[in-house]
């Protein structure tokens, strides 16, 4: 969070180290004797997961989703070789991926740290953040 309470800054740094991940992985993408499957599992464990890293965190507007969103499908594209004029809805593409919306990933992450965070003692500092009203 910066001094404004905003969480841009960290999703925007977010996002450039998961397209630097993306990037690396050019290679794997390419590959014509690898399943789709097993692309969106990599794609999943090494660019997703760096993208959401302390995703329960944020701030969640509509335009950070969108963004964060915007860069998901433009990375399933590439990896299903998806270019323009051929087109696909967002809704097909999650489908053959096996993708949900990122407002759903990041509640359920969300709510998985919460309780993670109420499991905790009542004398652990994440415990007492819960309550602490500013």
């Amino acid at each position: 969070m910066n001094k404004t309470g905003g969480t841009d800054e960290d999703i925007a740094a977010r996002r450039k180290k998961a397209q630097q991940a993306f990037a690396m992985l050019t290679p794997v993408w390419r590959r014509k004797d690898l399943r789709t499957a097993t692309k969106i599992t990599i794609f999943n464990t090494n660019v997703k997961a760096v993208l959401l890293c302390s995703s329960e965190t944020w701030r969640v507007t509509t335009a950070s989703t969108k963004q964060v969103q915007t860069f998901i499908n433009k990375c399933l594209r590439r990896i299903l070789r998806v270019y323009w004029p051929e087109v696909i809805s967002n809704k097909d593409l999650w489908i053959r991926t096996g993708q949900e919306p990122i407002v759903t990933t990041i509640k359920r992450r969300r709510w998985k740290w919460i309780g993670h965070t109420l499991r905790k003692g009542e004398r652990n500092i994440a415990r007492h953040a819960m309550d602490w009203n500013p």
